[in-house]
């Protein structure tokens, strides 16, 4: 029937005519539909479906009854190293979560790959992992977007010259989400790389901060999980930091992380840009924890839930890696019974 309106002509070049003009109209339908693949899949955790599987549940399983039970989550610190070393933090802050509870997952992460001003956000529709692929609230990004502190960054399959590849090989999200998957099936994340809070000039500016602040604030909701993922203290020659001699490192490296514990279960911004100032701790999610903190209802209170040392575990004595796991919650006021 198609080929009567164009009586002699092949079909062909029409179908293709129109194709480009949807595409003109809508770039959306086609240009965004991105999938992040993952790159630490095998390394940091699991690559195989079957292990990913068996593992996932494993970490699950061992987590012990929670306290809290008539606290509503709020929000997670997380680390985000290989598996084997906190990946059973990471199933004791995400062990309460409820898929009904949530409508999307905002995460604060850091980058390891470059230095930027301001936030970065992947142009993407989903990241890919073993377990299939994470939607990401495109449209939300976009909106975060219009703040001039927070770009939106397309994937490069080749990168031009002078371009890195900031959410092409950063691992600070990836390795979080098929925790995540395990709990939420369908809810959609906003994955967001913090950067230095710096102005045009590059100088740390407290107005950028306070905008990073405020832009992000819009999109936080009772339905909202908010995600801090970091490690903590990094210890060693290759992260240039030794404080103090060798065989001191894990005592040290346990204080100098209580505190920063401490600080954050009191949301006490103050007080980590002082803990910072004064120790020069290179922690990898120190402008993460800023917003991290700045972004917390008042409301809620913090509840650690463990801490491990990669020294300790890896029975390594000059290099280590503090994690931690702490869950914020909020009363749930009961009904008052009825006269």
């Amino acid at each position: 029937m198609c080929s009567s309106f164009f009586p002699g002509r092949s079909i062909k070049p029409v179908i293709c005519l129109l194709s480009l003009l949807i595409l003109f109209i809508n770039p959306l339908l086609f240009s965004a539909e991105k999938i992040r693949r993952p790159v630490s899949a095998g390394t940091l955790y699991p690559g195989d479906l079957p292990v990913l599987k068996e593992t996932l549940q494993k970490f699950f399983e061992q987590v012990p009854p929670s306290p809290n039970t008539n606290h509503k989550l709020v929000a997670c610190v997380v680390p985000h190293s290989g598996w084997g070393l906190c990946g059973n933090l990471m199933a004791r802050a995400f062990a309460e979560i409820k898929e009904e509870e949530f409508e999307n997952v905002i995460i604060l992460a850091p980058s390891h790959i470059a230095k930027f001003a301001g936030c970065s956000l992947p142009s993407i529709q989903g990241f890919a992992t073993p377990l299939g692929v994470v939607r990401v609230d495109y449209e939300k990004l976009e909106q975060m977007a219009l703040s001039p502190y927070i770009v939106m960054q397309s994937l490069q399959k080749s990168l031009r010259q002078g371009r890195t590849a900031i959410h092409e090989n950063e691992y600070s999200v990836e390795v979080i989400l098929p925790m995540l998957q395990y709990k939420l099936k369908s809810t959609k994340i906003m994955p967001i790389l913090v950067g230095e809070f710096v102005d045009n000039y590059g100088k740390e500016s407290s107005n950028v901060f306070r905008n990073i602040v405020e832009t992000l604030r819009r999109f936080i909701t009772d339905k909202t999980l908010l995600i801090l993922s970091t490690d903590l203290t990094s210890w060693g020659a290759s992260f240039n930091y030794t404080p103090a001699p060798a065989e001191q490192m894990l005592e040290m490296q346990e204080k100098l992380d209580k505190e920063l514990i401490d600080l954050l279960m009191k949301k006490d911004l103050l007080g980590l840009q002082d803990y910072f100032e004064r120790t020069k701790n290179p922690v990898c999610g120190k402008n993460a924890m800023y917003l991290f903190v700045a972004l917390l209802p008042k409301d809620v209170q913090g509840t650690f839930l463990g801490y491990e040392q990669s020294g300790r575990k890896l029975n390594i004595k000059d290099t280590s890696i503090g994690f931690t796991a702490i869950n914020y919650y909020r009363p749930v006021l009961s009904e008052a019974p009825n006269n």
